[in-house]
C-alpha cells in the first residue's frame, strides 16, 4: 500500500459521510476530467471531432444535478523519436484556456504501431493538480488506437499506474478508436484495472455536429457575452485574455453556440473577468492597484467602479437567460434528430454515458 489511513484521512472521510447524511452542508459537486490522447498521424480524425464537440461535452456534464464545477486537462501523447513523447496541460475550470491548448494539437508522428502509452497514463495520474477531496468525481479518458510500448525499460507500466490512480479515487476509462484486435486486450484489461469503463468507437470517433435554427442567434448573444466582460490583472494578462476571447468570438454558429449555452449555464466568463472575480469573493475592489484595471475603468473612483462592474453583471444576467431559453430549444431539436438517426455509438455519446454512470457516485444525477 502506498498509503495509510491518518487520523486526518479519517476525518476527512466522516465529514463527507456527514455530507451524505445531512444534504444541507454538501457544497457545489466537482467534477474533473482528463483526456489523454494519441496525437499519432492515425488519429487526426478523432481530434479534429473532439475539437468540435468539447464545448457540448462540457455542457452535457454540467447538466448534473446538482450542478457539478468542471475541470478539464489534457495529456497529448506520441512515442519516443517523434516531436514529444507527451504533453501535459493541467486541469483548468476556464474551458476556453484548454480549447485553445486542444487546437494546438494535430496528428502526426507515429511509425511503429505500438505507442507510449504506460508514459502518458503516468503523467495524466501524478502530474496533473488532482484535488485531494475525495467527492470530487475525477475521471481519466484514455483514447487511442494502438497497444502501449510494453518494450520499454523505462519505469512505466500501466498497470502500476492504474493501482496509483485507484489508491486516489482516480477512474481511468478506455476508449479505443477502430478496431486493433491487440489494443482490444490492453484497453479492456487498463479499465478493468482502473476500474473504469472500457469501450471502442470508429477511428474518426463518429462524432455528429447538427446545426439548428437557433445557432446564429446563440452565437450572436455570445458576442454580446463577451462586450460584459471586464478584463483584470497585469497589463500582460489583460492582452492575452482578451486576444483569446477575440480568436473564440470567430468559432462556427454550432460550436459558438454550444460555448455560449456552457457560459450561461457555469456563469463563468474567464479568469481574468472581474465581474466573475468579484462575484466570487477572490478580489475585492477596493485592493485593487490602478494599474491592473482596464482602460475604460481608468480613472473612476471605487464607487464608480462598482456601479460600472454591477451594470455589466446586470447585463449579463439578462443575456444569459436569453441564452438558457433559446439552449432549452437547441436541445429539444438535437434531440429529436438524433432520436430520428437511432442508436448514437460515438466517441461524445459513449464519454458522456460514463460520466454520467460514475457521477452517480459522487451524488450527482443527469
Amino acid at each position: 500500500m502506498r498509503k495509510l489511513i491518518t487520523i486526518a484521512s479519517l476525518a476527512i472521510m466522516l465529514v463527507a459521510g456527514a455530507a451524505h447524511a445531512n444534504p444541507e452542508i454538501i457544497t457545489t459537486p466537482k467534477v474533473e476530467v482528463v483526456f489523454v490522447l494519441d496525437t499519432t498521424g492515425s488519429m487526426s480524425g478523432l481530434i479534429e471531432g473532439a475539437k468540435q464537440k468539447i464545448w457540448w461535452i462540457a455542457n452535457q456534464i454540467i447538466k448534473g444535478t446538482p450542478t457539478p464545477e468542471i475541470e478539464v486537462g489534457l495529456v497529448a501523447y506520441r512515442d519516443h523519436g517523434d516531436d514529444y513523447v507527451t504533453r501535459v496541460t493541467d486541469l483548468n475550470g476556464d474551458l476556453d484556456a484548454v480549447y485553445r491548448e486542444l487546437m494546438s494539437f494535430n496528428a502526426d508522428g507515429g511509425g511503429d504501431t505500438p505507442e507510449h502509452v504506460n508514459k502518458a497514463l503516468h503523467d495524466a495520474v501524478h502530474e496533473i493538480s488532482w484535488s485531494d477531496d475525495i467527492e470530487t468525481l475525477k475521471i481519466v479518458f484514455l483514447v487511442g488506437d494502438a497497444p502501449p510500448h510494453v518494450d520499454y525499460d523505462d519505469g512505466f507500466d500501466y498497470e502500476t499506474v492504474c493501482m496509483d490512480a485507484v489508491i486516489d479515487n482516480i477512474v481511468i476509462n478506455a476508449v479505443q478508436c477502430g478496431d486493433m484486435f491487440e489494443t482490444a486486450g490492453y484497453w479492456d484489461e487498463i479499465a478493468r484495472l482502473g476500474e473504469g469503463e472500457y469501450t471502442s468507437v470508429e477511428q474518426s470517433g463518429g462524432m455528429r455536429m447538427i446545426p439548428t435554427p437557433m445557432d446564429d442567434e446563440l452565437a450572436a448573444l455570445s458576442d454580446e457575452l463577451h462586450d460584459t466582460v471586464v478584463f483584470w490583472g497585469e497589463e500582460e494578462e489583460r492582452e492575452y485574455a482578451a486576444a483569446g476571447m477575440g480568436e473564440l468570438a470567430k468559432l462556427d454558429a454550432p460550436m459558438a453556440a454550444e460555448r455560449a449555452a456552457y457560459k450561461a449555464s457555469s456563469g463563468r466568463m474567464s479568469d481574468r473577468d472581474l465581474i466573475d472575480a468579484v462575484s466570487a469573493g477572490d478580489v475585492s475592489l477596493g485592493d485593487l492597484e490602478p494599474d491592473m484595471l482596464p482602460d475604460e475603468l481608468e480613472g473612476m473612483s471605487e464607487d464608480e467602479i462598482r456601479e460600472y462592474v454591477e451594470e455589466q453583471e446586470a447585463k449579463r444576467g439578462v443575456i444569459e437567460e436569453k441564452i438558457a431559453d433559446l439552449s432549452r430549444e437547441r436541445d429539444a431539436y438535437i434531440a429529436d434528430k438524433l432520436a430520428d438517426a437511432g442508436a448514437d455509438d460515438s466517441f461524445d455519446a459513449q464519454v458522456l454515458k460514463m460520466i454520467r454512470a460514475q457521477a452517480a457516485a459522487k451524488g450527482i444525477a443527469y
